[in-house]
């Protein structure tokens, strides 16, 4: 397994990536049809200038195996309040059959590391409520449940929950 960081020309496979981990993960907490209508080419172009333009405040990783990426996560700038120095996980999602190799695990950790070298003081996400197999790793790699939560309808016309993580770097 190869992880790096990810380039403009990896953009629609992470779309395919993320297409893929949701509606394998998510099918007990977002609507059928939303999931069946996710289109993994939606925003490429969008993405393609991130990649291109990728620091401390947006990251994107992937890993790849054999040269076909199968799993990414992305840390940038927190799409919340939080406090000075914080960066926020905002997404770590594995092809299903890659699914408890260490993948995603290694991922986060990477996320940790540069964030940490990058000279952020803690590493926040938001989880669905719920989703434990990502509940566990985020615990065993040492965030803590800090009590917040939150709702959203916004994305799936369905509220969905989430709880908040954090962890010191």
């Amino acid at each position: 397994m190869n992880f790096r960081d990810a380039e403009p020309k990896d953009a629609e496979a992470i779309g395919q990536v993320r297409v893929a981990a949701w509606r394998a993960a998510y099918q007990p907490f977002m609507p059928k049809e939303f999931l069946k209508a996710m289109d993994a080419t939606r925003n490429l172009s969008e993405l393609r200038t991130r990649l291109v333009n990728q620091n401390s405040h947006f990251t994107l990783s992937v890993a790849e195996e054999c040269g076909q990426v199968v799993a990414f996560s992305i840390i940038g700038k927190p799409r919340y309040e939080a406090p000075p120095k914080t960066i926020e996980l905002w997404a770590v999602n594995v092809l299903p059959e890659y699914w408890r190799r260490g993948i995603g695990t290694s991922l986060v950790k990477r996320a940790i590391a540069f964030s940490s070298f990058s000279g952020f003081n803690s590493i926040e996400l938001w989880c669905i409520k719920g989703n434990t197999p990502a509940q566990e790793t985020y615990k065993k790699l040492g965030f803590i449940e800090s009590g917040r939560e939150r709702s959203s309808s916004r994305l799936t016309g369905i509220t969905l929950n989430e709880l908040h993580y954090a962890k010191a770097l």
